[in-house]
């Protein structure tokens, strides 16, 4: 890919290539009206010319051939003008040396401009003493188009030697204008990447202030961004410290049992281990995943109850083996938009927390309701619940209630408000039924109409 102008050339070019448009403009307007002038004066030269020689045919003149000194110098350009003159328009009389022999037009009176020996001649013919001798007095088109051409040479001749002082000139005043765009550029440039600091503005030209206060948002956004990724990180790294030790142990304990049911034991923590440490990665990539959205890709109208009903029925062998009951209750269909594979993700992971830390042989409850100003979903369970003061760290990254005897990652209730917080979903915790347990109630506030399905 080729790498853009810069702005210096960009601004450099643009005003020389205006300057350059302007004074081709003027130059164009300037030839065409001093050729129209030029064309008076040189037919006036004609006219006037023409009427000195016909006041001077006073006397019979027998020469074929005269000069005239004071008619060639009436005019810069008189070299170049020729005459006859015809005795009744017939015989011709009197020529100058430059004149045909032939009639320079066929008219009688007035200008004209006509071929004569294969080239355009512009005349101007008139009759001399009562109609008895016809002067006519011309001059080649090509030497007004000579002179034409000379004048608009001059006209565009400064142009060379203008359009490169300008350049400079530019040049140096666009250099000093844009310095505090290269001292901003230092600035940013002597940036420490792990503590970004504020631009100064300050300094700034106000067309660039905008600019400077747009990238102070950015690098603020970016700071938090990197103390967030730097947090997970070391969160991460340490709740996946436990499982990799309780592998390595119950590995070296199986290596070194001599019993048959110690080693079988060993090997089931080792794999229990093993499956934690899945359940664990399986959760960091999916809050990664949430982290780096902005906003819910790829919305389309979804039916909840649907999914709701596909994560229950892969959630029953996890049920079954605590003994757990799953209910649904809600409409035959629920719709809302979003993406459906985040929503899927959100109603397993609150029916997983539901299941892992409610009552063996408990009931979990998921509801769902639409009303006027939008969509609720509930996942309801018996457990022993998250005390008032602990619902706002519930949602805290690998936070886990103390007490609650089941070992998990602490991401589950995360990942739920971070997907909740990124498709404009509320997220609340209540206490469940009756007082007991936890009820998790994420309203949406843009529900769509049941026929849009």
């Amino acid at each position: 890919m080729k790498a853009g102008l810069s702005l210096r050339a960009r601004l450099l070019a643009g005003v020389l290539f205006a300057t350059a448009l302007v004074w081709s403009a003027l130059a164009a307007s300037g030839y065409f009206e001093s050729r129209r002038q030029l064309e008076e004066l040189m037919d006036a030269n004609l006219e006037q010319t023409a009427e000195l020689l016909a006041a001077q045919l006073t006397e019979e003149d027998d020469r074929d051939e005269i000069e005239l000194e004071h008619v060639r110098q009436l005019h810069r350009y008189g070299r170049r003008v020729a005459f006859q003159v015809w005795e009744r328009g017939t015989r011709l009389r009197v020529r100058s040396s430059s004149a045909p022999n032939r009639r320079l037009s066929p008219a009688t009176s007035g200008f004209t401009t006509n071929p004569v020996d294969g080239q355009d001649w512009r005349v101007f013919s008139t009759w001399a003493g009562a109609n008895q001798a016809l002067v006519q007095v011309g001059e080649p088109v090509s030497a007004r188009q000579r002179v034409s051409l000379e004048i608009t040479e001059r006209l565009l001749a400064p142009v060379a030697i203008a359009l490169p002082l300008l350049a400079m000139a530019l040049l140096m005043a666009i250099r000093n204008g844009l310095k505090p765009l290269d001292l901003l550029a230092k600035q940013v440039a002597d940036m420490d990447p792990i503590r970004l600091q504020p631009v100064r503005a300050a300094s700034a030209p106000r067309e660039v202030r905008p600019l400077v206060v747009q990238l102070n948002q950015l690098f603020e956004r970016i700071g938090q961004s990197l103390e967030k990724e730097r947090r997970f990180t070391a969160d991460a790294a340490h709740e996946l410290r436990t499982p990799m030790a309780a592998i390595t142990v119950q590995a070296q304990v199986a290596q070194g049992a001599t019993a048959p049911a110690e080693r079988e034991h060993a090997i089931n923590k080792v794999l229990e281990a093993c499956r934690r440490g899945t359940h664990l990665v399986d959760q960091l990539l999916t809050l990664a995943r949430a982290d780096s959205a902005s906003r819910i890709e790829s919305e389309a109208p979804c039916d909840l109850v649907r999914l709701a009903s596909e994560v229950l029925a892969d959630m029953v062998p996890v049920s079954h083996e605590r003994g757990v009951q799953l209910e649904l209750e809600g409409p035959p269909s629920l719709m809302v938009s979003g993406n459906e594979t985040w929503l899927r993700i959100l109603i397993r992971n609150l029916v997983d927390n539901a299941i892992r830390y409610g009552h063996s042989g408990g009931h979990v409850l998921v509801r769902l309701s639409s009303g006027a100003d939008g969509t609720l979903l509930e996942v309801c369970d018996d457990g022993p619940g998250i005390p008032d003061e602990d619902r706002a760290r519930a949602l805290e990254r690998f936070y886990r209630i103390a007490g609650s005897g089941e070992i998990g990652s602490g991401l589950g209730l995360s990942i739920v408000s971070r997907i909740a917080q990124t498709c404009g979903a509320q997220l609340a915790l209540d206490e469940g039924e009756g007082g007991k347990g936890l009820r998790v109630r994420l309203f949406f506030p843009k529900a769509l109409p049941p026929d849009m399905t």
